[in-house]
């Protein structure tokens, strides 16, 4: 009796030593990834359906949230702020953080060219490359992307920035309320704003013509710290992945789609279904599976440089880390 009381103790005694145990072992927290405007513009859509479909759980990454940011600096503060996994930033935002010495590095590609559309007032006489001169362009700020890409399309039709006015707005937002008030002629709206303006009753005239001709360049890429490279690349390596994967659905699936975009960002599907349909015709292929592209890379840092904004050369070797890059995207570089 005494010796099956004394082995029952022992026996809760050891259980209970090895619940202590695995109550004080260390777990690997959820992870929270930075998308650039998510929720607000179509950079989130592959992160929407990776999520909605079980892609990030499939591929082993315990996603606990993604965070918004305004984009720019902004994203990599958030990035650095905490521990946040990974964040798909602007690339001129991720060169600057590293030509200022933070700890990051490029390690996928997210967008390729423009999402944005040209527009100009409903009955405006801008109809081919000759009656661009002498209008009055909104860009947001000085030695900015939008900048820089004004001036890159209308080198595209044979112009230089001469020919043209160009006025800083501020920001995208003020510079479409300046083209509704006639004091820029040409702006650039992003998707889902157009579509939503143009349902309640926007009087706009695309000109989808215009940033046509531009040469190809990456408008978004992911970065991560150095520290969470070397130490949770396995969890990189699955988010790149994952994210691939609703990229190649997004092309495939635009209606399944569209309405994982409502469900996630919110809004109207007749909105989502509209915003998809015009983004890929802007831009056929701008959602990209992950592949880094280095001329696409370096023509948006030499727009940038052209007005300012970025010190030439990048030294790539050291901005880039390209280890959790599925093999066949590196093959069609």
């Amino acid at each position: 009796m005494k010796c099956s009381r004394l082995g029952k103790f022992v026996r809760t005694a050891l259980l209970a030593g090895a619940a202590s145990m695995l109550a004080a072992a260390p777990t690997r927290a959820a992870s929270e990834i930075v998308v650039t405007h998510w929720s607000a513009l179509l950079y989130g859509v592959p992160y929407a359906i990776a999520q909605a479909k079980g892609y990030f759980k499939e591929e082993g990454v315990d996603l606990s949230g993604i965070l918004s940011s305004k984009g720019g600096g902004t994203s990599v503060r958030n990035l650095m702020a905490g521990e946040t996994l990974y964040a798909e930033v602007a690339l001129p935002a991720a060169l600057a953080a590293i030509k200022e010495g933070f700890p990051i590095r490029i390690i996928n590609a997210g967008t390729d060219g423009s999402s944005g559309i040209y527009i100009t007032r409903e009955g405006e006489k801008i109809d081919k490359p000759e009656d661009l001169k002498g209008k009055r362009f909104a860009y947001s700020r000085p030695k900015s992307v939008s900048e820089s890409g004004v001036i890159a399309a209308l080198k595209s039709h044979g112009l230089k920035a001469s020919d043209a006015k160009l006025i800083a707005a501020g920001d995208i937002g003020a510079g479409i309320t300046a083209l509704e008030h006639d004091k820029v002629d040409v702006a650039i709206i992003p998707e889902p704003i157009f579509s939503t303006k143009m349902k309640d009753g926007a009087k706009y005239k695309p000109l989808p013509w215009f940033g046509k001709d531009v040469p190809r360049y990456t408008q978004t890429v992911g970065v991560a710290t150095i520290e969470t490279i070397e130490k949770r690349g396995k969890e990189l390596a699955a988010l790149i992945k994952a994210r691939r994967r609703g990229v190649e659905f997004l092309y495939a699936n635009p209606e399944e789609t569209a309405k994982i975009l409502a469900k996630a960002y919110n809004m109207p599907l007749d909105i989502a279904t509209a915003a998809m349909a015009n983004a890929k015709a802007q831009t056929p292929t701008w959602w990209n599976p992950g592949r880094l592209d280095f001329e696409g890379m370096n023509n948006m840092s030499e727009a940038l440089a052209s007005v300012g904004a970025l010190a030439l050369p990048i030294d790539w070797k050291t901005a880039v880390d390209d280890r959790f890059v599925p093999p066949d995207l590196k093959a069609m570089r």
